[in-house]
């Protein structure tokens, strides 16, 4: 009896404590600390502010918004409420010159009043349940002490429209989560607060299914990498929540803190360069204006660095980074969802593969319309961020930049060869490759390689084949806008604007980089004016016409089968460009279906083994393997993966000396000091 009778006492005293604990909470410090929030992030655009002000007409309504439309994306009759939002920080902010002013809190009211008795739906449940009631929620918290009682209990009956889901997962629960947290801040109900905070510490973790993986990439709508669309979402909600719960009786426990700092750290700030970042990394989303510069943290590093004081230097770091001062330097490759990066001071490269583990672009909601061949291999160099930013309308979707294409391709082949060894400074990737066309009777097969080493990218391909495919093959080098002068072969000769074939080509240069052929080649360079619209890629966005000026060097393969190699290189001038092509700092070893290898002039060996073989990489260097794998040879040290993801041992043997190691299944790499076996 006495064993029982102390378990129903400490069982009572934890249910006091813990009901104390939360009294302890107040909800207005969630709500202040929210509204400090959006002082400290938003941007007011005061002179938006008075232009919606007088275009609104007495009804409540701007007659510049579309209150019919149905766009599944980027629905248009949410706009009322944003503009509502922006007029509502205006209003609050003691900084703004529409603080506290009369006509803006008459309109402000006025357009509220619309919406509450209006009640706009949309065909999507996401705008219904999260993008209204976040906007609602926005506007609540600014107003709640200023609103009428009814205004305010209208407004509260259409945030009331979000749906706190317990089997969502990734970003939209967070967005639930959060969204219930603060109704229930806003109504007190406790419940309700503590429930929504457990279902976000819930979601913070590390996980193969949807979220952070192990590498810390962001997967949402199974194996796709989400980083800033679905994983913004996940971000920057968890990290202002757990800000505004700071020092209470909810605060976060501190292992979801380091999951979140960590998220940021090893895997936010490398999947960009600074702020901009390459459609490979985020899915759909590319396809809406201004994705491209979705990594922007800068916001909330300040909130991190309160939150992690800990790790105060590595994000002021990235701040900085972010704001354009340095760069980050090495590589990195993250195996659950295929993409590698490469920084070096002076430019970023960015490789999006596929395989049988992850899965291609969705194309859902009338978004991404072209984006069938993403992750199909396609490669970006970054230098100051504008190469491709809002520049996807204007693209040629059929010569995406690193791509090897025909003209019907449809869709890439998820093959189990896909992969990469770093050791964090350099590193290279690997695929078995391959394209269809819609029927599934043409296509085309390859293996591809791509060597990071230096300010250096080598890329090659082997034994290229074509399968009833009518029409010329070909490899993208690149596909960006155009900033500057362009020169083929020549320091002295700028090419023209126009659509060139130019044979025997030995080095191109544009904006900082050169792009250097094995042997002389034949590309088709065109340097001309595109129009087009959004709405060619994404039905929910602006029609108005765009027009750029866009560079694409395209590789001619006029003989199949075919194995071919170029590079890509930042340099500083066309004279440093002919000066590289005239005495790479690479060379190729090997390049066929069984092996294709590199050497750098260190002595670093990069090689792919597609089956067990044998690497000549010198005179002084033999390397045999047993089964495919990759390895990377450097300074005394061996580094391998295992692209297939199966795991196991695997023997490696350098000049006669064997080492039989075990390769983990997640393709991730593993190290051996040589000097020391």
């Amino acid at each position: 009896m006495l064993p029982l009778m102390r378990k129903y006492f400490l069982c009572l005293l934890a249910l006091v404590f813990c009901s104390h604990a939360f009294a302890s909470l107040q909800p207005d410090t969630i709500l202040n600390r929210y509204t400090e929030y959006l002082f400290r992030t938003s941007t007011i655009p005061e002179d938006k502010v008075e232009a919606w002000m007088h275009a609104l007409t007495t009804t409540g309504q701007w007659p510049d918004i579309q209150y019919n439309d149905n766009e599944l994306a980027g629905w248009k009759v949410s706009h009322h409420l944003l503009r509502i939002r922006e007029m509502s920080l205006a209003w609050r902010y003691p900084g703004s010159q529409w603080y506290d002013n009369r006509k803006l809190w008459q309109q402000i009211n006025s357009a509220l009043d619309h919406w509450t008795q209006h009640r706009y739906k949309s065909t999507n449940w996401w705008h219904n349940e999260i993008g209204v009631p976040r906007y609602m929620r926005d506007i609540i918290i600014l107003l709640r002490h200023h609103l009428e009682p009814q205004r305010l209990q209208q407004a509260l009956e259409v945030m009331a429209q979000l749906r706190v889901q317990d089997n969502y997962v990734g970003g939209n629960l967070v967005w639930c989560a959060d969204l219930g947290l603060h109704y229930g801040a806003l109504t007190g109900d406790e419940a309700l607060v503590r429930r929504c905070r457990e279902l976000i510490l819930k979601e913070i973790k590390i996980t193969t299914g949807e979220g952070v993986q192990p590498d810390y990439s962001f997967h949402q709508h199974s194996k796709r990498l989400q980083m800033y669309q679905y994983g913004k979402a996940f971000l920057e909600e968890s990290i202002r929540i757990a800000w505004q719960l700071r020092g209470e009786s909810l605060a976060f426990p501190q292992e979801k803190v380091t999951i979140l700092t960590d998220f940021v750290l090893k895997s936010w700030q490398w999947m960009a360069r600074g702020i901009h970042t390459v459609p490979g990394t985020m899915d759909r989303s590319a396809s809406r204006r201004n994705e491209l510069r979705s990594a922007d943290l800068r916001p909330l590093l300040p909130l991190m660095a309160e939150l992690a004081p800990r790790r105060k230097a590595e994000l002021e770091a990235m701040l900085r980074i972010q704001n354009g001062m340095g760069s980050l330097i090495g590589h990195r490759y993250y195996p659950f969802s295929d993409f590698a990066v490469y920084h070096r001071p002076g430019f970023s490269f960015f490789l999006k593969t596929i395989s049988a583990r992850t899965y291609a672009t969705e194309h859902i909601n009338r978004e991404n319309l072209k984006g069938k061949l993403l992750h199909s291999g396609d490669a970006y160099l970054i230098r100051n961020g504008e190469e491709y930013y809002n520049l996807l309308p204007l693209w040629d979707w059929t010569a995406l930049p690193g791509v090897t294409l025909f003209a019907n391709a449809h869709v890439a082949e998820r093959r189990q060869y896909v992969g990469a060894v770093s050791n964090g400074s350099v590193g290279f990737s690997a695929m078995d490759y391959a394209l269809k066309d819609s029927t599934g009777n043409a296509g085309i097969a390859a293996r591809k390689f791509w060597a990071c080493y230096d300010d250096v990218v080598v890329c090659l391909v082997a034994d290229l084949q074509a399968k009833n495919v009518n029409g010329p093959v070909y490899t993208a080098l690149d596909q960006c806008r155009l900033q500057g002068p362009v020169f083929v072969n020549n320091k002295k000769h700028q090419v023209a604007m126009g659509d060139h074939q130019v044979q025997l080509v030995q080095w191109i240069y544009h904006a900082g980089f050169a792009y250097i052929p094995a042997q002389p080649a034949a590309i088709n360079l065109q340097l001309k004016t595109v129009t087009g619209s959004w709405t060619t890629i994404n039905a929910s966005e602006i029609t108005t016409p765009l027009q750029d000026q866009v560079f694409l060097p395209v590789l001619q393969h006029h003989s199949l089968p075919a194995s071919f190699a170029y590079a890509l290189s930042y340099v500083k001038s066309p004279a440093a460009a002919r000066k590289l092509a005239a005495n790479p700092t690479w060379k190729i070893l090997r390049n066929d279906s069984v092996c294709q290898a590199v050497t750098f002039p260190d002595g670093t060996v990069m090689a792919a083994f597609y089956s067990a073989g044998k690497l000549e990489a010198g005179k002084k260097l033999h390397v045999q393997v047993n089964q495919p794998c990759l390895v990377l040879l450097q300074k005394g040290k061996l580094y391998l993966s295992d692209p297939r993801h199966a795991g196991g041992r695997v023997t490696i043997t350098i000049n006669d000396k064997p080492f039989t190691l075990s390769l983990p299944a997640d393709g991730t790499t593993i190290e051996q000091n040589l000097n020391t076996h």
